[in-house]
């Protein structure tokens, strides 16, 4: 299903839309969930940098997920990524696209709408194991910044926040396992306890810098959020908002 660029642009779907489509109580508590983010973003520079980030990096994801489902047919020598890898990587984005919108609702501003692919990253466009690798990480890197995100919340007495935080790191974390499945990982759920390898959000951020994607001399690949975004396919996918 092919949706307009404007409906997934930020800030493009009218408040009568919503009402229509999920009723005045679920409108209503979308917008109690939204209120304290917003409140916080503009009293906290910390809490604006929180999820100024987040959004950066959902957009990222949608970009590259977007990026993988167009070349789809290049893969692997031109074997291309399976019908169901597809569908997969369809639905990731369209739950990394639905993070992105709650996000930049709530106030958030993304660093970057413009991402590179570095040399060394080059594989993850037409390998399929490499792209799934790459995925395991970098969701990996997600899951716990989310995971950081949710202490933050709680120590400045937001447990609703801290909520959110932890339903986003149960969708990344599905992301992950469904990579692993998909590069051949047994068992593909592999974890007992989600790791949380950061401190800080700040922490996360610089490790996904060091990716290379957020600005690489001599790119072999520079791709746009807005190339994407534009027809993301929301099919079977549920609870696009917290």
């Amino acid at each position: 299903m092919r949706m307009s660029h404007n409906e997934f642009l930020p800030h493009s779907e009218p408040r009568r839309t919503l009402l229509r489509m999920m009723g005045v109580t679920g409108a209503g508590l979308i917008a109690a969930q939204l209120a304290p983010l917003r409140a916080l973003a503009a009293s906290s520079e910390s809490v604006g940098s929180i999820i100024s980030i987040f959004a950066t990096a959902e957009a990222l994801a949608v970009t590259l997920t977007g990026a993988a489902i167009d070349g789809a047919g290049k893969y692997d020598a031109g074997k291309g990524l399976s019908p169901m890898i597809v569908t997969w990587v369809k639905a990731i984005q369209a739950q990394e696209q639905a993070h992105y919108q709650y996000l930049t609702e709530a106030g958030a501003k993304p660093l970057t709408l413009t991402f590179t692919v570095p040399q060394n990253l080059a594989n993850i466009t037409t390998d399929s194991k490499a792209l799934f690798n790459f995925l395991v990480s970098a969701e990996t890197i997600f899951v716990g910044a989310y995971v950081a995100a949710g202490g933050e919340f709680a120590n400045l007495g937001r447990p609703a926040l801290a909520q959110v935080a932890c339903q986003l790191a149960g969708v990344e974390s599905e992301h992950r396992t469904l990579a692993n499945y998909a590069r051949g990982a047994v068992p593909p759920n592999n974890l007992g306890f989600e790791k949380a390898p950061f401190h800080t959000v700040g922490e996360a951020a610089a490790e996904i810098k060091s990716l290379g994607l957020l600005g690489t001399p001599n790119p072999a690949a520079t791709l746009h959020y807005a190339d994407f975004a534009s027809h993301v396919d929301r099919t079977g996918v549920t609870g696009l908002t917290p």
